[in-house]
């Protein structure tokens, strides 16, 4: 007779441990509470609002706070410049969508078929970049505000009072650009300097790789800034031709970290302090707008 086979046993299997790139993808990173940005839209929500129910017509005021909702979902660049582009044309958007919107209220099916094709048009734009990604998100939801909702008055009145509530946030953002103009970008320039010493600091330990990454992310966001308003600044600026160049300068000490983490690691052979500090002192430099006498690489 044959022989039962007797099934298999099952192997362990053991821990599964992602990688550590999806583990930092993933890792929660702590940021800076932009305190000033708060400001803004608390002051900016709050004010049409209340503005409204003292004159009497709420509904008024919260056509203003939810522009200026909209204008708080785009107050996220550091340049003033790009805080105009950023605010500005999502709001224009916004204010054709809760128009199309109000015209089709009550048709039934040919509002339906007008908020499917804002949606459709509203998906296309979201492909195109960060800034048409919100334009399309407010252009289909104001336009499902409108087509939903009753809205005062005329037509052309709940456009007008979203569009008030977005230049708001953009007049708040905008107050100190005539006294701080050119901080941002230094600000993030001098961050990308700060972020290179604790690479070096971080040579030969287990926060390398961390530090790495930190490096990555502060000299793209450096570069889109500076270069953002370079291209939008007719002639030659000399300060955001050096603050390409202090930011190009810190290529050479990036490309040697490497070879300092391995040394730090299999030779112990650590970068002496003063290296790191010789940076951090560069950072202070570039973030007053001086000119710094040392050269990075040769630091």
């Amino acid at each position: 007779m044959p022989r039962e086979s007797r099934p298999a046993r099952p192997v362990p299997l053991g821990p599964l441990t992602p990688p550590d790139w999806l583990v930092r993808s993933l890792k929660p990173q702590s940021a800076p509470i932009p305190w000033a940005a708060v400001a803004r839209a608390s002051v900016a929500m709050a004010l049409p609002l209340a503005l409204g129910i003292l004159a009497g017509q709420p509904s008024y005021g919260a056509l203003a706070s939810m522009g200026a909702l909209s204008g708080v979902i785009g107050d996220t660049a550091d340049a003033y410049r790009m805080r105009i582009f950023n605010i500005a044309v999502p709001q224009l958007f916004g204010a054709l969508g809760v128009t199309l919107g109000s015209l089709v209220f009550g048709h039934g099916w040919v509002a339906v078929g007008a908020v499917t094709f804002v949606a459709l048009v509203s998906g296309m734009m979201s492909t195109i970049g960060a800034v048409a990604s919100v334009s399309g998100l407010l252009l289909l939801l104001n336009c499902v505000v409108g087509a939903g909702l009753p809205m005062p008055g005329q037509w052309w009145l709940a456009p007008l009072l979203m569009t008030g509530g977005g230049l708001l946030v953009l007049t708040l953002a905008l107050l100190a650009w005539p006294l701080r103009s050119g901080v941002p970008e230094r600000a993030a320039v001098a961050a990308s300097y700060r972020s290179v010493a604790a690479l070096l600091d971080a040579a030969g330990t287990d926060a390398y790789d961390e530090a790495r990454a930190a490096v990555t992310a502060s000299l793209n966001q450096s570069y889109d800034l500076v270069l953002a308003r370079r291209t939008r600044d007719h002639g030659r600026n000399p300060e955001l031709v050096r603050l390409v160049a202090q930011l190009n300068a810190l290529t050479p000490i990036i490309e040697a970290a490497p070879a300092a983490d391995q040394a730090a690691r299999h030779a112990c052979v650590r970068l002496p302090p003063e290296v790191p500090v010789a940076v951090r002192a560069l950072a202070d430099a570039v973030e007053r707008g001086e000119t710094p006498r040392t050269d990075p690489a040769e630091a």
